[in-house]
């Protein structure tokens, strides 16, 4: 097997220790066709399970996370397919609809995502966790719309669809110009990138 490869955008130079992060981070998080769809025209994402492997470490991330956000079509496929929510605190489902027997933690939101965030903001300041955007497109850009999205984490897939849900839907804000923070290629194909706002407000 290939030997993934990272992109370090800081080589070379010298690097201090990072300060603790008072402030959550708003972690979109996905699984991207190389077109550019996270689904299939019926909603499934089968195609991505032979590319779960070891190299993919799951529990690393949402080690970090301390609340998930993502929408009503994503948790009922979850729960459909007997997906485990991987992340402890706040699983908050963006629904119209009441949910059924939610398991623990889970919860049903269809407010102002912005008081959402303020108020996810103030319950994990200061822990070092952030906030897992985890989809699908409309639940994220209902957060995009408003500038909340601090750092999209895209894992983009060597897989044509065709066709299928895209990654953003057709009346998505514009993306304002990011900068590459993070870029890996991994032995089974995948490239894993992430990107942040660009505050320079020039692309790079």
């Amino acid at each position: 097997m290939a030997k993934a490869k990272t992109i370090d955008r800081g080589a070379g130079r010298r690097r201090k220790p990072a300060p603790r992060r008072t402030r959550p981070r708003f972690r979109a998080f996905l699984a991207v066709s190389l077109d550019g769809y996270i689904a299939d025209k019926r909603g499934g994402v089968g195609w991505l399970d032979p590319y779960f492997t070891p190299e993919i470490d799951f529990q690393a991330f949402f080690s970090t996370i301390g609340a998930t956000v993502m929408g009503r079509a994503t948790y009922d496929w979850t729960v459909a397919h007997k997906y485990p929510i991987e992340a402890k605190g706040r699983c908050i489902v963006q629904t119209h609809r009441k949910i059924a027997n939610p398991p623990p933690r889970v919860e049903a939101f269809a407010g102002d995502v912005r008081k959402l965030a303020a108020e996810l903001r103030r319950e994990l300041a200061g822990t070092g966790k952030d906030v897992c955007l985890f989809g699908g497109g409309e639940s994220i850009e209902s957060f995009h719309a408003h500038g909340l999205v601090d750092r999209w984490e895209l894992a983009i897939i060597p897989v044509l669809l065709g066709a299928g849900i895209p990654l953003f839907p057709e009346r998505a804000h514009r993306v304002k110009p990011l900068r590459l923070v993070h870029s890996r290629a991994l032995g089974n194909g995948i490239v894993e990138v992430r990107y942040e706002p660009d505050r320079s407000g020039l692309s790079r």
